[in-house]
């Protein structure tokens, strides 16, 4: 796979970034958030060792969402951009992901370097299944398909899996969401068939006043492969 044949799609996600709103289709909206993060959290694993700002933006028309997302540790001790497509049909969404997640300082992490050893991208491919009113249980299924972060001693790609079965309702009329993540064989994850994410999330909004509101989540995760326990609180700004 000729993985220099992104860069053309890498410039549309930024030239559609870039549209202005009004110049856009009707069926076509832009999203964008910031979130606050006590600590970043992924699949399980934590990254960086303070607060991150998580900044986000989609372009979504049609079935299709075009976005970017980024992650900042306070102390710069982590940092990731994320370009991704994403699929939707009624029942279903299909995604790939290109994780960028420089060094710090940028220190031997070019973005145009896809090939070498010092490459810091990472490709994902998921689907999910999204659920729907009646039954709202989802599963995803997602695969790493490129990237030296998933290699082997002997330079072999892991294609590294990860299933995950999530839930939500109503509690006293707050909504939470669950999530059961396992992988099912060696690979990034763990070193072996293992539950690595079991995850609870409550969300709800402060009131700041009688038209503003600021949506906020608290989550309790546990990754019972590597016995690590988070609590984490996070801010959203639209």
């Amino acid at each position: 796979m000729n993985l220099k044949k992104l860069i053309p799609f890498v410039g549309l996600v930024c030239i559609g970034m870039g549209v202005k709103a009004q110049n856009l289709p009707s069926k076509t909206k832009i999203n964008r958030s910031i979130d606050f993060v006590s600590k970043h959290l992924w699949r399980g694993s934590n990254s960086g060792t303070a607060p991150t700002i998580e900044p986000t933006l989609e372009l979504q028309t049609g079935g299709f969402t075009f976005g970017a997302w980024g992650a900042y540790a306070t102390d710069d001790s982590y940092q990731e951009v994320d370009l991704y497509v994403l699929c939707n049909t009624p029942l279903f969404q299909f995604g790939v992901y290109d994780f960028y997640c420089p060094r710090p300082d940028f220190e031997n992490s070019k973005f145009f370097d896809f090939d070498s050893e010092n490459s810091v991208h990472l490709f994902d491919a998921t689907v999910k299944y999204k659920g729907c009113e009646k039954f709202p249980v989802s599963v995803m299924g997602s695969v790493l398909f490129y990237g030296e972060f998933d290699k082997d001693e002997y330079g072999d790609q892991n294609y590294s899996t990860y299933f995950e079965l999530g839930y939500s309702n109503l509690i006293g009329g707050k909504k939470f969401s669950y999530a059961l993540g396992f992988s099912p064989f060696e690979g990034m994850y763990d070193d072996k068939f293992n539950v690595v994410n079991v995850n609870v999330t409550m969300y709800d909004e402060i009131k700041l006043t009688d038209n503003f509101s600021v949506p906020v989540r608290g989550g309790l995760t546990l990754n019972p492969a590597s016995e690590k326990l988070f609590l984490t609180f996070a801010i959203t700004l639209r």
